[in-house]
């Protein structure tokens, strides 16, 4: 696989559905929580996201090593950031805080980029259908790319297992 293909598979399997949860997290906590411009309850909300996103990373750990072996430079060290299975907990507190401030941000900006009445009701109606067909769209893209490349067992041993 070459790099350029690389960068566009974890473009499309990683980058946009991150940033779709991180949408979705400030979509439902705004639709919510009724007072939802108390700064309390928007850090309990980006404790409760990032704790979220932690665990949704960790069935992508493989995917990334595999992808990490063929990104170089930028990609490369923002797919290692977000392989948490070394043995290093200062990693794993670092990552998690990117991910509370990025949860954080989220519930902040929706609110500011909808504000009143009129800002709620596209929060709660429309938003989240959108983050979610916008994830799905771009995991299927991602994965009709190259998910081969990705899988946990190569396709040559399925092959013959096949035969």
């Amino acid at each position: 696989m070459t790099s350029k293909k690389a960068n566009v598979i974890f473009i499309f399997l990683f980058v946009i559905p991150y940033f779709c949860g991180i949408g979705i997290i400030g979509v439902a906590y705004n639709s919510l929580v009724l007072h939802s411009a108390s700064l309390w309850r928007s850090i309990v909300a980006a404790a409760v996201g990032a704790v979220l996103l932690f665990f949704a990373k960790i069935p992508l750990e493989r995917p990334l090593s595999i992808l990490g072996k063929y990104t170089f430079r930028l990609s490369h060290l923002v797919v290692r950031f977000f392989i948490l299975e070394t043995p290093q907990p200062m990693k794993r507190v670092v990552n998690y805080l990117f991910d509370f401030i990025l949860a954080l941000g989220s519930t902040y900006l929706l609110r500011q980029l909808f504000p009143g009445q009129a800002g709620k009701s596209i929060i709660m109606g429309h938003m989240n259908g959108w983050l979610v067909a916008i994830l799905f769209l771009s995991l299927c893209i991602g994965a009709y790319l190259d998910f081969d490349a990705l899988s946990i067992t190569p396709r040559e041993n399925l092959d013959a297992k096949n035969e």
